[in-house]
Order: C-alpha cells, then sequence, then structure tokens
C-alpha cells in the first residue's frame, strides 16, 4: 500500500578539517561535558529541524552507536576490574536519544535501531510508516583506531535528521518495491534528498511528488 507523507526540513552533515563537531554551544555544559561524540552529533542535527513543539515521535539510528565509550569501559574493566556508572550509561544504544528527550521535555516514545549494513533503511522505513509526525536522526561518530583495519577507509564522524509530517509542502510517496539492490548509504540517502530524486532499497521506494 502506498502512502503520501511530508518531508520539510533536513540537514546532513560530515565531520571536516574545521569542523570535528557540530555546533552544541545550546546544550547546558553541564550535561554537554557528560555527552559523547554520538549524542552530541545526534542532539545536534536534531536541533536543526525539530519543531519548538516537542509532539512527535523519535527514530534514532546508529550501527555502531557509542563504541569509542565501549572500548573505553571494556579497558577500564580489564585493568581495574571495576566499570564508572556513569560511563556505562553513556555506552547504551539509547542514550542519545534519552538527552533528547530530556533536553526537548518530549513525553512521546523513541526507538533505538542498529541493523548493521541496513540500519539506515532499516531505522528510516520505521519513521515513514509512523501515522504521526516523527523525527530521523541518524549518527556515527569516528571509528577506533583499534577497528582501521576492517575499514576499506576510516569511518568519519557524521550524521542526519528528517522531520516526517502528515502534512506540509514537501510532499513524498511510500511505495513498496522488489529490487536486488545494495544497502542504502549515507551518501545514497544525502544525495537524494539533496536533489529529489528517488530513493530505493530492496523493500521500498520514496518518490517526490
Amino acid at each position: 500500500m502506498n502512502k503520501t507523507l511530508y518531508i520539510d526540513n533536513f540537514t546532513f552533515w560530515t565531520e571536516n578539517d574545521t569542523e570535528k563537531l557540530p555546533d552544541v554551544s545550546f546544550i547546558p555544559a553541564m550535561l554537554r561535558r557528560r555527552m559523547n561524540a554520538v549524542e552530541k552529533i545526534a542532539i545536534a542535527l536534531a536541533a536543526r529541524v525539530a519543531p519548538e513543539s516537542a509532539d512527535y515521535t523519535v527514530v534514532f539510528a546508529s550501527r555502531f552507536g557509542e563504541w569509542n565509550q565501549t572500548i573505553k569501559l571494556v579497558r577500564q574493566f580489564y585493568e581495574d576490574k571495576e566499570m564508572s556508572p556513569a560511563g556505562f550509561s553513556n555506552s547504551v544504544h539509547n542514550a542519545a536519544m534519552g538527552h533528547l528527550s530530556l533536553l526537548t521535555h518530549n513525553k512521546n516514545s523513541y526507538t533505538s535501531i542498529a541493523g548493521g549494513h541496513k540500519t539506515i533503511e532499516t531505522a528510516l522505513l520505521t519513521a515513514l510508516v509512523s501515522d504521526k509526525p516523527v523525527l530521523f536522526v541518524y549518527a556515527e561518530e569516528k571509528n577506533p583506531e583499534e577497528y582501521n583495519h576492517l575499514f576499506k577507509k576510516p569511518v568519519a564522524s557524521h550524521g542526519c535528521a528528517l522531520f516526517i509530517d502528515k502534512s506540509g509542502k514537501n510532499a513524498y510517496e511510500l511505495a513498496p518495491n522488489n529490487q536486488d539492490l545494495p544497502a542504502l548509504s549515507f551518501e545514497k540517502l544525502q544525495e537524494s534528498m539533496q536533489n529529489n530524486t528517488e530513493i530505493q532499497t530492496s523493500n521500498w521506494k520514496l518518490t517526490k511528488k
């Protein structure tokens, strides 16, 4: 079944030589000091597109999550036989959205998704099929050096946010698809959104009307 939805606000960000993280100066300093890179990226990008009213649900996606913090905790446990409770609370996959809920006073539900190489398309579909206004947020932090050998090139910090509503100026049609396609990448999603071209996955497609 096809569905019409609206995406009027979206933003994409990738680290560069002059900006290792997006601006998070609006976050209270006490909270900001406790946040890791994934949380800062996610909240900074969410703030760019989310409405002032906190009446929306949230779908958060990250393939690797807070892996730098997790490695730090593993080392701490190996060396000291204990873990920092504060450090652990910032290592869980939904930590970013927990902080976002506190900052925005949003009492609606949020979903946190990690789906391997199909993380983006799985989480985005979850947001697209929602019957409520929904904020989609995707964030990855720079990979730990220990994992450099696993990638063709190091993972840079990057992320995006889209606000999906039931009304607006920019209408899209979500429809089923049946093609053998590679997983939807961050770069392909960015290109499609910025150029108003069709987004296709093996199971669904999103077309600007």
